[in-house]
């Protein structure tokens, strides 16, 4: 038998750029999950040509990139229209036609704000090095990210240029200040909230990002679903009581407590909201803003929201012994309290009230529900199957729950590489009844004692659970949960 070597050379070529395209193909970030069956069947059959397809769009990629690039450094100009700032009273700041240092400072600070709008940024760091210059950082979805480091003098400009806009003292450098400005860009309406320190080096400067583009939030967009959903919904139509939302900061309580307020119906409800700051403004609520340099406290616009005939009183905060004295107060005189609880988890929550000089029975007569909350972040679309560990794999046995989804995080151009995009929350809800209730009404309760009975009657672990639940659905990983719950075992 004959054979040609040149067409055994051919389909020996062929084979091998298939088996190498298939290789590629599982070692490349941006191929989705879905439809990499197809991509690995079109390798086999068009080897060569399906490699070709991929070194022509990341070259095209690059390109389109650097292009970008170039055109933001070269129409500078043009750059600049895309974000006008406004100060707390909404007149225009900061006017772009200035020139020399401080006008390259304030392009500078529309880019970077313009940038953490578009990387959907939560906060803006400004921290002052040793060395003189001035690191700038992003956090985006609960996770810093250092984006560029400035020199001496454009860092300074750019710190009095976010001080000026905020309508803080630019040439007080040592004590801490507080500010505020807005903002229009092609991203919508966005306002920051400043706030600086004296460091070593120079002045940290902390700008909280509160984008209002995406409209009013409601229960569901929060993550609540199923029976946690209908209690949330349930607790707002309550004609008494305390509703709590705890967590740590930067758990999401603020997002969750708008959402509440949102599920009220504003028709049948007088509703006041006390915030410091106030970080979305509502259309259907009276809504009041602490200023502690002017003497008005949490307690004091409590007292006096109590004469408004208020039905629901929402507290941005219970953070001292008098405001939580006036809100069990109010909670006992048919109004229902919605607030936020800087703790740890429910316990924490009732442990928060005891040390705020609450007694026991006061909390066992007005609490109605604690929502403990922690915020875990979605996995991009360049996830990819993952096995689990043995003791994931037990524990998702014993819970009833598939891991036949269960994905891990990879990391592209979409995500920065982190392999995360976005956040959701989990929760822990624990609604009181009858026998909490005796459990905190008890002559020798203790922390102890209560926690048992909580255990006994909530069950513990729940939050962990609602997470495992996600990573069931391929919604987020197995270490993001076991990152955000690892203090609640």
């Amino acid at each position: 038998m004959n054979y040609n070597p040149i067409l055994i050379a051919l389909l020996a070529a062929w084979m091998y750029s298939g088996v190498y395209v298939l290789g590629y193909i599982d070692r490349r970030e941006t191929v989705p999950v879905r439809g990499r069956e197809w991509l690995n069947l079109a390798a086999l059959l068009a080897g060569p040509a399906v490699i070709a397809v991929f070194f022509l769009y990341d070259f095209w990629n690059q390109v389109k990139e650097n292009f970008d690039s170039i055109f933001r450094k070269v129409n500078a100009k043009r750059y600049d229209v895309e974000i006008e700032l406004r100060d707390s009273r909404g007149q225009p700041v900061l006017e772009s036609g200035q020139h020399g240092e401080s006008g390259e400072a304030i392009l500078r600070l529309k880019h970077l704000l313009y940038d953490a709008l578009s990387r959907r940024a939560s906060d803006i760091f400004f921290d002052p090095k040793p060395n003189g210059t001035l690191a700038v950082r992003f956090r985006v979805d609960g996770a810093l990210r250092l984006v560029e480091e400035m020199n001496i003098n454009l860092g300074a400009s750019v710190v009095s240029a976010i001080k000026v806009a905020a309508g803080m003292d630019i040439t007080e450098k040592r004590r801490p200040q507080d500010g505020a400005f807005s903002a229009e860009s092609a991203k919508g309406p966005a306002s920051f909230r400043v706030a600086s320190v004296g460091a070593f080096g120079g002045e940290k400067i902390t700008v909280r990002v509160l984008a209002s583009s995406a409209g009013p939030i409601t229960l569901r967009d929060t993550g609540l679903t199923g029976e946690n959903l209908k209690i949330m919904q349930n607790a707002v139509r309550m004609p008494s009581g305390m509703i709590l939302i705890c967590g740590p900061t930067g758990s999401g309580k603020t997002t969750t407590l708008y959402a509440l307020l949102q599920a009220i119906d504003y028709s049948l409800k007088n509703v006041i909201s006390i915030e410091d700051p106030i970080e979305h403004v509502m259309e259907n609520i009276s809504q009041m803003e602490v200023n502690n340099k002017a003497d008005i406290t949490f307690a004091k616009l409590l007292r006096n929201a109590l004469r408004q005939n208020p039905d629901i009183i929402c507290l941005g905060e219970i953070r001292d012994e008098e405001t939580a004295e006036v809100s069990v107060h109010a909670a006992q005189t048919g109004h229902l309290i919605i607030a936020t609880v800087h703790s740890n988890d429910n316990l924490g929550t009732i442990d928060r009230l005891i040390n705020l000089g609450v007694p026991l029975r006061s909390v066992a007569a007005t609490l109605q529900l604690i929502v403990s909350q922690r915020l875990v972040r979605r996995l991009c679309h360049c996830k990819e199957h993952a096995e689990l560990a043995p003791e994931y794999a037990e524990y998702f046995r014993q819970a009833g729950l598939s891991p036949r989804n269960v994905c891990r995080p990879v990391g592209c151009r979409d995500c920065d590489g982190t392999g995360y995009a976005g956040r959701v929350a989990i929760f822990d809800l624990m609604v009181m009844n009858n026998a909490l209730r005796s459990a905190l009404e008890a002559e020798n309760a203790t922390l102890s004692s209560i926690k048992e009975e909580i255990e006994r009657e909530h069950g513990s672990s729940i939050m962990a659970y609602e997470g495992f639940k996600l990573v069931e659905a391929g919604v987020t990983s197995v270490e993001e949960v076991e990152r955000v719950t690892l203090n609640l075992e």
